[in-house]
């Protein structure tokens, strides 16, 4: 383990104090993520900025949770797995479903299955995602926008995986308050 500073607003250079406040109005506290993001205000101000872009994009709830949870796992990041199945199932999104695309991404319904099939090609594409990948998401009914957004959600959580790979990022007992199934 690298040994990272936890900020909090009082610790954080400046210029993350506000972006560690907006996660205090989000959240009602500071992930430790962010807090340690706060090291470089740079990277927490691009990834609350992706963050809340790929939020607003063209995918529902339970695709975004597909692109969020995929990356995770991928990743191999215990944090981000934790905190978005938290988040999607506050979200509204089914818990049975939220525990398929962490654990049996086969037994998804079609159209999240060929989410979480494009998600995983683009991840580990290394930089060029293979066209008949592209192809077999787009023919599932998705758009192009969508494949855009697919890239911005990976590429958002990415910024904090790789983070949180570094610094061993402790999960909250927030993200804990459910039972997995």
């Amino acid at each position: 383990m690298i040994e990272m500073k936890l900020h909090t607003i009082d610790s954080a250079p400046d210029d993350s104090r506000p972006l560690l406040q907006s996660s205090i109005d989000n959240f009602g506290w500071i992930p430790n993520q962010s807090a340690y993001m706060a090291e470089s205000p740079d990277l927490l101000a691009s990834y609350q900025f992706a963050h809340d872009r790929f939020s607003q994009c063209s995918l529902d709830e339970a695709e975004k949770a597909v692109v969020w949870l995929t990356t995770g796992v991928i990743n191999q990041c215990p944090y981000t797995i934790k905190a978005h199945r938290w988040i999607a199932i506050h979200q509204g999104v089914a818990s049975d479903i939220v525990d398929k695309m962490i654990h049996r991404p086969e037994q998804l319904p079609p159209r999240l299955a060929a989410l979480h099939q494009f998600t995983q090609a683009v991840i580990l594409a290394q930089g060029s995602i293979p066209k008949d990948k592209a192809r077999h998401f787009l023919d599932a009914g998705f758009t192009q926008q969508n494949m855009l957004d697919v890239i911005l959600g990976i590429s958002q959580k990415t910024m904090s995986t790789l983070l949180n790979s570094l610094a061993d990022t402790a999960v909250e007992a927030q993200f804990l308050d459910m039972v997995e199934a």
